[in-house]
């Protein structure tokens, strides 16, 4: 009798499972996040476009092309500015997550959709950032971290962000001890 053997008393089963029993995804809730982080991701769009239109008038101003190309130029630029700004808010309406009670799931995505799950037993912690400009509209970001993986949840309000945090190290403390000490 190897040591493998000696350790467990039962024998191991890789018992298959049927795809109908598995747990639909898409019959999951999801929370959206606040529906005015969409001025902040607007936001960024504004800016870029300023920046990128200052550029490209400066460029325009000293160029030798004729004025029929500079128009062409210009017009490109905003329509191209305005499709941005169409995808950002198309997108904003999918964004969203859910909590289960063994993992965090967040969607996001318009033409590359994305759905992550990340298992509680896996993350190795979780931060709050904020940028200036989510600062300056009152909003928080939740970054769950695992090995090679994370899970971002923009848009969340200070306080939201803060108690997502606290559940989530609540949670990853509880697993961590009942994987070490045993369920009490």
């Amino acid at each position: 009798m190897n040591k493998l053997e000696s350790d467990h008393d039962e024998p191991f089963y890789n018992n298959w499972v049927s795809i109908n029993e598995l747990p639909r995804a898409s019959d999951l809730e999801f929370t959206p996040v606040d529906p005015e982080y969409l001025y902040v991701r607007l936001s960024n769009v504004l800016i870029m476009t300023i920046i990128g239109g200052l550029l490209l008038t400066v460029f325009i101003l000293f160029s030798a092309m004729s004025f029929i190309y500079k128009m062409y130029i210009l017009v490109g630029f905003v329509l191209l500015m305005l499709l941005w700004a169409l995808l950002v808010y198309l997108e904003f309406k999918i964004r969203g997550y859910a909590i289960r009670s063994q993992d965090i799931v967040y969607r996001s995505g318009l033409i590359f959709r994305q759905r992550q799950y990340l298992p509680f037993r896996r993350v190795q912690h979780c931060k709050i950032t904020e940028g200036l400009i989510e600062r300056l509209f009152n909003f928080s970001t939740v970054v769950v971290s695992a090995a090679g993986d994370d899970i971002v949840i923009h848009g969340l309000r200070p306080d939201e962000a803060q108690n997502l945090q606290q559940f989530i190290n609540e949670k990853v403390d509880a697993l961590t001890k009942e994987m070490h000490y045993g369920k009490r």
